[in-house]
């Protein structure tokens, strides 16, 4: 029995000594370029908590990344991804969020692609409802967070030292982050420029460097097995060779088969609502004030890094389903208390920006409460030619 117990963990351990040690090059030449696209509409953790793919994806010269959270996967005919292939534009796209992703997790993935992003032309779609009095929580954060991504910031010398130390302090409001007791003695002695427990913290930043070497392998190998990309429901008829005014037409009476309630909801969301007792959402968010939240901090961390990485976004901002939020009870003053704040953050830091709040009453522009589609795709890929064709 001892020998088979001593004998099975020597072969672990060759196994683990094979994981650390073969080539990065090696693990690197299997994945193939229809990996790669296969990930550009899979909206995997794998891909937005990694690093190599997106690194793959970036150093495309063509591609213009499209970054946001759930209406991301509101793949219909419209959608910029779509889009960009039926019409063949002169570059391609691929999306990096998901549900529940924030300013601070994007920061976290702009922060650890900075050397892929010089110049580099992104489009950032801001949700309203990020902008909570709370903002962003435990339970949006902690499955999107990154390990690798936050290890990586550590070690990221090229940023400008306070952007980093006003992420780094940010982060250590997350409970995720404080539980892992090696990243926060690090993130403490960088934030103290190495005065806070010198020894600890230069011993932590050895091992953390360590740790931060198994994540990316650990990535690498996860890089092998992409998961399909999802069913696109494309129709290239309905964009292919038409004007923008034919497209909104054709995403207008796309819209209409898949709606007909008064709160201009596609009706399998609007079902839901139902089942889950629509009454219930009467007057809900009346004391909801997205013109005050933590969340301002996170995006202006957004916007630092995307330039200290020399990056060209383009930032959309994007309305509410007016309909629902009125029967929600958020005024329609309120709302635009927070359409003319963010526009004045947009304006303030000298970024490129596109307003299409003034859309919240636009029947098709947003396909349920909050996400857009259809008719907003439309606008969006027409602002997504603009700023491709722009040489500033």
């Amino acid at each position: 029995m001892i020998k088979k117990g001593f004998l099975s963990l020597c072969i672990a351990f060759a196994l683990f000594t094979g994981f650390i040690f073969f080539p990065n090059a090696w693990i690197k030449a299997w994945i193939s370029d229809e990996d790669v696209e296969q990930a550009k509409t899979n909206m995997s953790p794998l891909v937005f908590q990694g690093t190599y793919l997106q690194e793959r994806m970036l150093q495309e010269p063509n591609s213009m990344p499209l970054y946001g959270s759930s209406e991301l996967n509101r793949f219909d005919p419209f959608h910029p991804y779509n889009y960009a292939r039926a019409t063949e534009a002169p570059y391609s796209t691929f999306m990096v969020g998901r549900g529940g992703m924030q300013s601070i997790t994007h920061f976290l993935n702009f922060a650890a692609q900075e050397k892929n992003l010089k110049d580099k032309k992104v489009v950032f779609i801001i949700s309203p409802q990020w902008f909570t009095a709370k903002g962003m929580g435990e339970f949006h954060f902690s499955p999107n967070y990154s390990m690798l991504q936050a290890y990586d910031l550590a070690f990221n010398d090229e940023m400008d030292a306070n952007l980093r130390k006003r992420a780094m302090e940010r982060l250590l409001e997350f409970d995720t982050v404080k539980r892992d007791r090696l990243l926060k003695t690090m993130y403490q002695y960088q934030m103290s420029n190495g005065k806070k427990n010198p020894i600890t913290g230069s011993m932590a930043m050895i091992a953390g460097r360590f740790h931060k070497e198994l994540l990316e392998k650990k990535d690498l190998y996860y890089s092998l097995f992409p998961r399909k990309g999802h069913k696109l429901k494309s129709n290239d008829t309905l964009i292919a060779n038409q004007t923008f005014d034919q497209q909104v037409q054709a995403a207008e009476a796309y819209g209409k088969k898949r709606v007909s309630n008064d709160y201009m909801i596609e009706n399998r969301a609007y079902q839901r609502l139902v089942n889950a007792n629509f009454s219930k959402f009467k007057g809900m968010r009346k004391q909801e004030d997205y013109t005050k939240s933590p969340e301002y901090e996170d995006f202006q961390l957004v916007i630092d890094v995307l330039k200290d990485a020399g990056a060209k976004p383009l930032f959309v901002s994007i309305p509410v389903n007016g309909y629902w939020y009125d029967y929600n009870g958020y005024p329609e003053e309120r709302r635009h208390q927070y359409y003319d704040k963010m526009a004045q953050v947009l304006k303030d830091a000298d970024v490129s920006y596109v307003d299409f709040t003034d859309h919240e009453y636009d029947p098709y522009f947003i396909m349920d409460t909050i996400h857009i589609a259809w008719k907003g795709w439309v606008y969006l890929d027409r602002e997504m030619d603009h700023h491709w064709a722009q040489s500033k």
